[in-house]
């Protein structure tokens, strides 16, 4: 006996997708309508420096959002050059050079808005200055005056761009230094004549020493690598900054 098959309604079929059809859609548009106010309410609640999707400014405190868009922003030179701008940076342009593996290209040299670089010639990618920048306003002057009650007036360092490989080893990958993407800070200058130094200071069990922990951590907040006398003994008497290396903070 053939099996019993049950009669076809090409109409109530076709009816019954076009219903799930317009239920998914409608699903669909309340996820979103849902996100959208969510964006909302965030953006309202939330301040911009813990947002991913709003600009960056040099203005706003360190948040959880800075390093990403602070990374994001310093791939576009014109932004990057404009949120500096905008923050009160000056600054002049780096003529680009190229030397082997080695390279300068989109590279800046701030000239004012925040406390003078020493020496002076530390020509940077614009995303290491960005960086620098919003370190120095954010974290470094904010904690100068918490431990101390003085204003940093120079930070003093080693050098940005250099021509040589990782650890200055003969074979290896190229050193950030080399395209001109990462500083090497040894010290800061306060308004008092103090100068706080990382290589006699960074075991100090008082104010010298909380202070630069303090401003090494606030550093892994905004640069891509930050490394301290806690990475090992090259590092002993600095902290080495960049934009470009991997995600790592010690």
């Amino acid at each position: 006996m053939a099996g019993y098959r049950a009669p076809r309604h090409p109409q109530v079929e076709d009816h019954a997708r076009r219903q799930t059809l317009i239920a998914r859609l409608v699903g669909l548009g309340l996820i979103w309508i849902l996100v959208a106010i969510m964006a909302l309410v965030a953006e309202r609640a939330i301040p911009d420096q813990h947002l991913p999707w709003t600009p960056l400014s040099v203005i706003d405190p360190v948040g959880a959002a800075t390093r990403a868009k602070a990374a994001r922003t310093g791939q576009d030179v014109a932004a990057c050059r404009g949120v500096l701008a905008k923050g009160g940076l000056t600054y002049v342009i780096a003529p680009e050079a190229e030397d082997g593996f080695c390279s300068v290209k989109d590279a800046i040299l701030i000239t004012g808005g925040m406390a003078p670089l020493t020496p002076a010639d530390a020509v940077m990618t614009c995303k290491e200055a960005l960086a620098v920048a919003i370190w120095e306003r954010q974290v470094v002057q904010p904690a100068a005056f918490e431990a101390f009650g003085h204003a940093v007036v120079a930070v003093e360092h080693y050098g940005a761009f250099s021509c040589r490989r990782i650890y200055g080893q003969a074979a290896g990958p190229p050193s950030e230094h080399a395209s001109a993407n990462a500083l090497d800070v040894a010290s800061f200058r306060l308004a008092n004549g103090e100068v706080v130094r990382i290589k006699d200071h960074w075991g100090d069990a008082g104010a010298k020493g909380r202070f630069l922990r303090e401003v090494r951590d606030g550093a892994c907040k905004v640069f891509i690598t930050t490394l301290s006398p806690d990475y090992n003994e090259a590092h002993a008497d600095h902290f080495h900054l960049d934009m470009g290396g991997r995600p790592l903070c010690a």
